[in-house]
């Protein structure tokens, strides 16, 4: 089994240059507030910015795996949204790109079964979940010029990566 529906994600790391940065502007503050330069106003809001940023990541709440890729195929389960494929099922994978990055999720893998439902992949999830790996190994005509050419996309598209051969034509043996 490769990943786990539901295992806590590793939490997320303070920002250490910028508290850095806050930490330094408090001592530096505090020093020409000793000295009796400035008021004691500023050196408090950095430390108050400072604390923050380093007490940010621990007030979160713990986020879990949403996807599961195993043998059977793959789950994501997001809210009250449950998608699931099996890797017999899959006709069809692709990877739409969006224009939401860098800052939002901007790539997301689609695996679409023989009954029209499929699955839609986070790229992030996907990384976690070494799904590119899996669907490598299960589909071996995966296009993988079409997934770097969607890695360098930065514009809304669409790449298919793999399609089930038609039945009765010479790559579908292959495939099979």
């Amino acid at each position: 089994m490769r990943s786990k529906l539901g295992t806590p994600l590793a939490p997320k790391r303070v920002a250490w240059v910028w508290f850095a940065v806050a930490a330094g502007l408090t001592v530096w503050c505090a020093w020409e507030a000793i000295q009796g330069q400035i008021t004691w106003t500023l050196p408090a809001v950095f430390a108050g910015i400072a604390l923050l940023i380093y007490v940010e990541p621990r007030l979160r709440r713990r986020e879990v795996e949403t996807v599961q890729v195993d043998d059977v195929g793959i789950l994501r389960v997001e809210g009250s949204i449950r998608e699931e494929v099996s890797g017999e099922s899959v006709t069809e994978i692709k990877l739409i790109t969006t224009d939401a990055g860098p800052y939002g999720e901007d790539v997301f893998f689609v695996l679409i079964g023989t009954d029209g439902k499929g699955c839609l992949v986070p790229h992030a999830a996907a990384i976690r979940t070494k799904l590119l790996e899996v669907l490598q190994v299960r589909f071996p005509n995966l296009d993988d010029a079409a997934v770097i050419a969607a890695m360098g996309c930065t514009s809304n598209n669409n790449f298919l990566l793999w399609k089930r051969p038609v039945a009765g034509s010479t790559s579908a043996a292959r495939d099979a």
